[in-house]
């Protein structure tokens, strides 16, 4: 069924963007993944991976906005809503280099070489499609309660693995610093936040006071003091908005634009790699899977 709705996407970009464009966009995409030529085995496939990196990995230019973001923003109110649905989740996708842990009948374990976790994807053909160990490139999906792949594939030879995994490694560890970073200033916020409550509760009690009094030195001195703990109170908010501006910058800019820009060009090198491995068995691998 997700198939499906990625299909009908394939179809609205073919018939509402101009093919200019989109022949543009694919001359992009071929500097890092090589070009494609309708003789190669995995013509079809990888074409489809094509129209997959234009909707999910190409950014609206001056936005943080993909194209399919865009054209869910653009056609949210005429769809038919569980296409819509099916279209926000595949936007939120997870593109990786997966490691085939586990196979069932239905389904497959795999272990995202990014982030180190594991996910059990629905895949009615699992045992058809992969075998354990696998490395390949894929993205994952999460929709109607269960993970399901977008259904295509780029596979990496066995004899690949090595080189594979020190280069997953090294995305890997800049997300886990960028991670620590982000938790660093959750716990700062957070300890802020508690001192903001603190300082707001003792400005209320200040003020049931100084209602309470009649006019003399107590009265003004308390007035004062409810000055200090105001100006203090704006200062923290101050230095709050601050701190929750990085932890969006982070979020957004870094981890999410920034990361998912890692991973997409490093996966194109790799499908570039592998595209040369399909074309000629003159050469040996590890002069191919190499940087």
């Amino acid at each position: 069924m997700l198939k499906e709705n990625l299909e009908q996407l394939f179809e609205f970009i073919a018939q509402h963007i101009p093919a200019e464009k989109i022949m543009q966009a694919k001359k992009e995409y071929q500097k890092t993944t090589g070009e494609i030529y309708e003789d190669d085995r995995s013509y079809n496939t990888r074409m489809a991976l094509f129209l997959e990196w234009y909707l999910l990995d190409n950014y609206i230019p001056g936005t943080q906005n993909t194209i399919l973001e865009n054209i869910i923003e653009e056609n949210h109110l005429t769809w038919d809503q569980s296409h819509l649905e099916a279209c926000q989740d595949i936007a939120n996708n997870i593109q990786a280099l997966f490691e085939v842990k586990r196979i069932r009948d239905n389904s497959v374990t795999v272990l995202d070489l990014f982030n180190d976790e594991k996910y059990l994807v629905h895949e009615g053909n699992s045992k058809l499609v992969f075998r354990k160990n696998d490395i390949f490139q894929g993205r994952i999906v999460h929709h109607k309660d269960k993970w399901n792949f977008t259904g295509y594939f780029c596979f990496h030879p066995n004899k690949t693995q090595r080189y594979l995994k020190d280069e997953a490694k090294k995305i890997f560890l800049i997300q886990r610093i960028w991670k620590k970073e982000l938790s660093g200033l959750e716990k700062e916020l957070s300890e802020k936040e508690k001192k903001s409550s603190k300082n707001y509760k003792y400005i209320q009690k200040v003020k049931i006071k100084i209602e309470r009094m009649d006019k003399g030195t107590k009265k003004n001195n308390l007035i004062n003091k409810l000055l200090f703990l105001e100006h203090n109170g704006n200062s923290m908010a101050i230095s709050n908005q601050e701190t929750n501006k990085k932890i969006n910058r982070l979020k957004i800019e870094t981890i999410k634009l920034e990361g998912r820009n890692l991973i997409s060009e490093l996966i194109n090198k790799l499908a570039y790699m592998n595209l040369k491995w399909e074309r000629s068995r003159q050469i040996e691998i590890s002069d191919i899977y190499k940087n």
